[in-house]
């Protein structure tokens, strides 16, 4: 029965022949044609149709006078139907606007010949445009990419409701510009078709790319970086190789199921620039795309020399997905518990395998700080949609947090068990949190998870209690701890419990001798527990639920005697650097580092508090230290190599100075270390007089300010590419520059069709004027040259 979420401002009434169909989407085969001159995509989508309706949907249509049962999919709002046939037969078709996804309804009668059908094909044809580039859709003569959440193939279920996403195998052939390499996911049949046999969701990356390989048939990994880039680029790609072919062996082993097609690593241009006004023009990042077999990664990263921890977390969740939905079908209310927050559990078992289980334990701090940003509002993760505002933050981290508990309460070795036969595609094929009643399992070998943990040996209290608890509700305690103190049985202590929910905890004391005692209390919502120790001992420190296994308003009270956190260690280091108390800032990071003396953003920070009392050679210490420390953060590596190019800058050693600033660069920490950065890098190749700007990057530049003082689109847009910067273009024209003058400062050859050029900028608008620092990003295509990114733009 076909699923209906019903809008809070708008009861929708439902007829007894809509309740009768249900159709899920067997296999999807595609043939798409790029065509960046109208920044469109023509495509022509045949569906194999697998009919679940009830056995009386046929007489219901004899019966349906006006209102005949419609056969529905959505599709991007902006495509364009030409023809729908069904068994191909050609069939009439109607379209209207779905406000609340904003997507476009399709729909066509169904036929006494569907309702008879146990299979049927279904073939589009039809056309998606881009003029805007957005973070799921984007067509240009550069690159092009098509993401499941841009909707450019049609489904019959979205993912925000209780169904969940359409998933299944794909065929995809893809006709692009001569020269350009297309990837998707599963095996390579041709350089522009592919077969995933896997449950996925179709999509495709178009490209100027080179392709490095490795770990043969049994754990195949494939990067994709830009052609032309530098040696830099290339061993950076021989790393995530690497690093990827460790995942794809480690998640091999884990799930006891070999790979089945290789791991794509693909880099993209994840970023767009976001016009507000003339002095306010910003760059936003993008949301990076992981899907069974695939991950795309910033193309920055092939500008730097390591990979840091948030690219190893992405590529390993997105590794794992592959024996996630890509082995079953994931189906009914919570399914983002599965497909979302279940990758990013294993992304934290492999960086435990990979660097030792305390930092498995600190991938879950992050997830816990991460969420308590959100922690007092959210909904329940039954409820979580990916319509919703908070849907990441929510899924990906409390998400992750519960399934840790779960492997705690039920024991690792049966919550392994439970996961690898759950998702084993021989005995299962549609796989669901809980009890999901539907059609399909009437023909498919149905299951879902919290059944299959209480058979396979967990508590059945304790699971209940975790769902009722923390999925299908929200529970929010926080736990404080009180000091030891003398009675009448021992040794005594109160827990409290200021919050919500009742949980049952681990007290963990420790002597002065080192000895670990533990206790167990149960502390109801807003009330107290006690636990006892023997009389005469010396408790020195107390702490509650010390794995902090359950998510808390406030975790500052868990511990006796208090003591300040990582995270708040950091933070006031942190904060005393930003008043340029580097005296403050030293004493407070070197605390830090006393109980995380691995940490390297740790030692990045006590760096920069040593170079700010120009303790050069000691500050060069510790941030060379900060590099060699994994896994690596972007935050130290972007402050190591910043700070290892001051000094080297005022050592004179301009050209050491001129990598450091570059790779700190490509860190993109922010906006402002960007622009400090590239600005250490200027004046270090002007000292070495490297600074090299090819004549017909000046002349473009010379002629793209001729052309804004026109202030008309003709004038403005050839020099522009509107897949990326329309809106840029647009703003160009509207606001009328009087003056625009471009100053081309150094260059930077990023790869064979793209150079960065900091440009110092002074622009007047409505007679006032305007300067600052601007990095253009200029391609050539077919011998044209174009502004195609502008990553900075700082003018006030």
């Amino acid at each position: 029965m076909t699923r209906i979420v019903l809008c809070l401002a708008t009861l929708l009434l439902i007829s007894t022949a809509a309740l009768a169909q249900e159709f899920e989407i067997k296999k999807y085969d595609l043939n798409a044609r790029v065509i960046p001159d109208e920044f469109k995509v023509d495509i022509q989508a045949r569906l194999r149709m697998v009919n679940l309706s009830s056995p009386d949907l046929s007489d219901k249509i004899l019966l349906s006078t006006d209102n005949k049962p419609k056969l529905s999919f959505f599709i991007n709002q902006k495509a364009r139907i030409e023809t729908i046939k069904v068994n191909d037969t050609a069939v009439t078709f109607k379209t209207a606007e779905d406000v609340r996804n904003n997507l476009l309804r399709v729909s066509t009668d169904i036929t006494s010949t569907i309702a008879s059908s146990k299979e049927f094909d279904i073939e589009m044809n039809y056309s998606v445009p881009s003029a805007d580039r957005s973070t799921s859709l984007h067509i240009s003569a550069e690159d092009t990419f098509l993401f499941p959440a841009s909707f450019w193939v049609p489904v019959v279920h979205t993912p925000y409701a209780e169904h969940g996403a359409d998933s299944a195998p794909v065929t995809l052939k893809v006709t692009a510009p001569a020269g350009m390499k297309v990837i998707s996911s599963g095996i390579r049949k041709s350089e522009t078709s592919f077969e995933q046999s896997m449950a996925a969701q179709p999509f495709f990356v178009v490209g100027d790319y080179e392709v490095l390989t490795r770990g043969g048939s049994a754990h195949p990994v494939e990067v994709y970086y830009p052609r032309g880039s530098n040696e830099t680029a290339r061993k950076q790609a021989e790393k995530l190789a690497i690093e990827a072919e460790k995942m794809i062996t480690f998640f091999a082993g884990y799930f006891d199921v070999a790979a089945m097609a290789p791991f794509r690593v693909i880099a993209t241009q994840a970023r767009q620039l976001s016009t507000a006004t003339t002095d306010s023009l910003s760059q936003t990042r993008e949301v990076l795309f992981s899907t069974v077999g695939a991950v795309t990664v910033d193309d920055n990263l092939f500008r730097r020399d390591a990979i840091d921890l948030g690219t190893i977390e992405l590529m390993a969740g997105a590794a794992s997905r592959a024996w996630i939905d890509g082995q079953v079908l994931l189906r009914g209310r919570g399914t983002a518990m599965l497909r979302d927050a279940l990758p990013i559990y294993l992304a934290a078992q492999y960086i435990g395998e990979r660097y030792g289980e305390s930092q498995r334990s600190e991938a879950f701090d992050r997830y816990r700080r991460a969420y308590s940003t959100i922690a007092r509002s959210d909904a329940p993760l039954l409820m979580q949609s990916q319509i919703d505002r908070n849907y990441t933050t929510s899924v990906y981290n409390k998400g992750a947090l519960i399934w840790r508990l779960i492997e705690s309460q039920a024991g690792r070795q049966v919550f392994e068990k439970v996961l690898r036969s759950s998702l084993n595609r021989t005995r299962v094929d549609v796989l669901s949190l809980n009890e999901w009643r539907s059609p399909l399992c009437d023909v498919s070998r149905c299951t879902n998870l919290k059944t299959n943990l209480t058979a396979g040996g967990a508590d059945r209290r304790l699971i209940n209690e975790i769902f009722a608890n923390w999925i299908d509700t929200v529970v929010l305690p926080d736990f404080a701890i009180g000091q030891p103190q003398s009675g009448g049985g021992g040794l005594e202590s109160t827990i409290a419990n200021f919050g919500t929910g009742d949980i049952t905890i681990d007290i963990l004391a420790t002597t002065d001798k080192g000895e670990k005692i533990r206790r167990s209390v149960t502390v109801k919502s807003s009330e107290y527990g006690t636990v006892t120790f023997p009389a005469g001992t010396n408790i020195a420190s107390i702490e509650a639920d010390p794995e902090r296994l359950f998510i808390q308003a406030d975790y500052t009270n868990d511990i006796y005697p208090r003591k300040a956190s990582d995270s708040e260690s950091f933070g006031l280091a942190n904060m005393a650097l930003s008043r340029n108390d580097f005296t403050a800032a030293e004493t407070k990071a070197r605390e830090a580092l006393k109980t995380n003396p691995i940490a390297p953003t740790l030692h990045a920070l006590l760096g920069r508090a040593l170079l700010g009392q120009k303790k050069y050679d000691e500050a060069a210490k510790v941030f060379e230290t900060a590099l060699k420390l994994e896994p690596q953060t972007i935050q130290a590596y972007g402050w190591a190599h910043q700070g290892l190019g001051d000094i080297a800058s005022q050592k004179n050693q301009n050209a050491e100075a001129a990598m450091h600033y570059n790779l700190a660069a490509a860190a993109d920490l922010d906006a402002a270390s960007t622009i400090v950065t590239r600005d250490g890098a200027l004046k270090a190749e002007r000292a070495t007089n490297s600074i090299k700007i090819p004549d017909e990057v000046r002349g473009f530049l010379k002629s793209f300010d001729a052309a804004v003082l026109q202030s008309t689109a003709a004038a403005v847009n050839p020099f522009v590419d509107l897949g990326n910067l329309r809106r840029f273009a647009q703003s160009l024209v509207v606001r009328k520059p009087s003056g625009w003058e471009t100053e081309p400062l150094r260059a930077e050859v990023w790869d064979a069709n793209r150079t960065a050029i900091d440009v110092a900028l002074k622009i007047k608008i409505e007679g006032k004027d305007y300067s600052g620092r601007a990095v253009y990003v200029i391609s050539k295509t077919a011998g044209k040259m174009s502004l195609s990114e502008v990553p900075v733009f700082d003018v006030k």
